[in-house]
């Protein structure tokens, strides 16, 4: 992200592919004296605690529970001769500090 930040002086967002990256970049954008609005993946703690304290700006929740259930059903419907979906996905959310306490 430094080195990012350095290349590209006028970089306005960052979207980070984890929210592990995404806390690093933070860092790394404190370091340099700048406000850009950083959002990670994954709805991890840390994550949610940073955005609590008015460092991440969001992340994209994954839902692990859901993503079981729908496997389980795909197989489900497999062992039961049902065709099923190439793709299945399973709804993302959004955590900013207005819900981030839920």
């Amino acid at each position: 992200m430094e080195n990012l930040l350095q290349g590209n002086p006028d970089v306005q967002a960052v979207f980070a592919h984890n929210d592990e990256m995404a806390l690093g970049a933070i860092e790394a954008i404190q370091s340099s004296g700048k406000t850009i609005p950083v959002i990670g993946f994954d709805g991890n703690d840390d994550a949610i605690k940073s955005i609590q304290d008015g460092k991440l700006t969001a992340t994209v929740a994954q839902q692990p529970v859901l993503i079981g259930q729908l496997a389980v059903q795909a197989a489900l419907d497999v062992l039961g001769g049902k065709q099923v979906e190439q793709s299945i996905p399973a709804e993302l959310k959004l955590v900013t500090k207005e819900n981030a306490n839920n």
